[in-house]
């Protein structure tokens, strides 16, 4: 039996139900945490009768209340656990024309997205295992790396996210704890709508099984990076736009009319 612990916070969303039994296949003992105590309850019991030679416990955790952030620390720190793994993969998206966006939006994903998580992780840090492997990775997304029309405001909050995990790395370089970035391309989850669904199709933009993106997970925690794209053309596009971006805004420029338009669609609904 494995002594290693990963904490996964939204573990209950798609990618994060992936990682759980990614994780749990590999024998790593596992903390899930959610909203959602019916849907954790369920996980646990799941995972328990498939894997049950693995540590399982389940904390409920609503990044938008104190309270709740608050307790989720206080139980962690009292189950007294060296985390070895700590991932984010909690989050929100919201595919809208910037003009259409409803009020408070833009906000409620900084906050979500970026500013619980790193209340979270500031208070995370000393309950990680002194020794190796001691990682606490941010799940970001391509579009914490391009900029990308419909997603102005979940753009900002995961450049913002990998901004704030390269700063960390170099802060935190001489102690045992490692901050990482990995990040998905589109992945096929219901975080996604029916249209950003057909968009997708329209412009011929792969979208990933959570399956697929854990096991990539799963690989970029053996491994020495820091951070991590998932998927071909996205780690070109990435490695082109910081270097050359307006070959990667005539491209995106080209298909602005369908994603204006699809971007509409979900307004409309």
């Amino acid at each position: 039996m494995s002594n290693l612990t990963a904490v996964i916070i939204g573990a209950t969303g798609g990618i994060g139900q992936a990682i759980a039994n990614t994780l749990a296949k590999k024998g790593i003992n596992l903390v899930l945490a959610g909203r959602n105590e019916d849907m954790l309850k369920e996980m646990q019991a799941n995972l328990a009768k498939d894997y049950p030679s693995i540590k399982l416990n389940y904390l409920c955790c609503d990044l938008s209340k104190p309270e709740s952030r608050q307790h989720f620390i206080q139980v962690l720190t009292v189950l007294n656990i060296p985390i070895n793994y700590y991932i984010n993969n909690a989050g929100i998206n919201d595919f809208a024309l910037f003009s259409d966006q409803q009020d408070g939006m833009i906000e409620k994903m900084m906050m979500i997205n970026v500013v619980y998580p790193l209340e979270l992780i500031q208070n995370v840090i000393p309950l990680m295992s002194a020794v190796n492997p001691s990682q606490i990775i941010n799940i970001g997304s391509t579009f914490g790396s391009i900029g990308y029309p419909g997603y102005v405001s979940y753009c900002a909050s995961k450049f913002a996210l990998r901004g704030a995990t390269e700063a960390l790395a170099r802060e935190y370089c001489k102690t045992a704890v490692k901050f990482r970035y990995f990040s998905p391309r589109a992945t096929n989850t219901a975080m996604n709508s029916p249209a950003v669904i057909q968009m997708n199709q329209q412009l011929g933009v792969k979208m990933d099984s959570p399956e697929l993106v854990a096991d990539e997970l799963y690989h970029f925690l053996q491994s020495d990076q820091q951070s991590y794209q998932v998927g071909y053309p996205e780690k070109i596009f990435v490695k082109v736009n910081q270097l050359l971006p307006h070959i990667v805004s005539g491209s995106i420029e080209k298909n602005i009319y369908t994603i204006q338009h699809y971007a509409q669609l979900c307004n409309e609904k």
